[in-house]
């Protein structure tokens, strides 16, 4: 009972609070990069200085240690389909309400969006494709759930949103009556590797909670090819791992 007043105290908070600039930067950075060509990710660091800092992201997920740590709770609510071409990706914002909690820490699910190919890489395994939802606390920390797909059978979940997502740059599609919950792109099973770095794209901002899912979910090669043909090639190369620790969670 005291776990569901506490959960209800917060979601009040949070209906009457607004979201840290840095995430509304992050969604709104404009469209003078890009994944390719003179603007790519070797000339971020000149629109966004944060991008040429050390700790960046993705990174190659190996030599990890184990560590005793928090389960992943997402506490999301189904959500009309909402998405939006922006340019680099496409990506599904979420109504105000949706919760990750880890121990005790709350963040507030923001949106999600999709990479072909996937940005992480598991020792030497890679991905056609990787889904970051991200999410964001009241005093501004962020935090990225990163999930990994491989391709196999068709995704169900999948099935409500691909067909209405937006292929023109900057085109939304809001459907109120089509529904979708976040947790359905998720796999059961949320365990997880966990490292800090910045987001994986400009304005690259610092401090970023990563949470990588250990259990990939699947898509069929036709909706990877789906959502490849609208957003292209949008991964940004590993990055250094400059000396980071990399934890196995063991949860609890």
């Amino acid at each position: 009972m005291i776990r569901k007043h506490a959960l209800a105290a917060t979601m009040a908070i949070i209906g009457t609070a607004t979201a840290a600039s840095a995430l509304q930067q992050s969604m709104s950075f404009g469209e003078n990069w890009s994944y390719g060509g003179s603007d790519g990710p070797d000339a971020w660091s000149t629109v966004a200085p944060a991008c040429g800092a050390g700790m960046q992201s993705p990174i190659v997920i190996s030599g990890t240690e184990p560590a005793v740590m928090h389960r992943l709770e997402t506490l999301y609510n189904v959500t009309p389909v909402a998405t939006q071409n922006a340019a680099n990706t496409v990506q599904q914002n979420y109504e105000q309400g949706s919760l990750l909690r880890v121990g005790p820490k709350v963040f507030i699910l923001k949106e999600f969006h999709f990479h072909t190919p996937a940005e992480h890489q598991v020792l030497e395994q890679t991905f056609p494709m990787e889904i970051q939802f991200t999410h964001q606390a009241l005093n501004g920390e962020m935090a990225i759930v990163s999930v990994l797909v491989r391709e196999g059978r068709a995704n169900q979940a999948a099935e409500e949103l691909l067909p209405n997502l937006p292929i023109e740059p900057g085109q939304g599609i809001n459907l109120p009556n089509v529904k979708i919950n976040a947790r359905d792109f998720m796999p059961q099973e949320k365990d997880y590797y966990r490292y800090m770095g910045f987001l994986s794209h400009p304005p690259c901002t610092p401090g970023v909670n990563w949470y990588v899912l250990k259990t990939p979910i699947e898509f069929s090669a036709d909706q990877i090819k789906l959502i490849q043909g609208i957003v292209g090639t949008n991964n940004r190369p590993v990055q250094p791992r400059d000396n980071r620790i990399i934890l196995d969670a063991q949860t609890q």
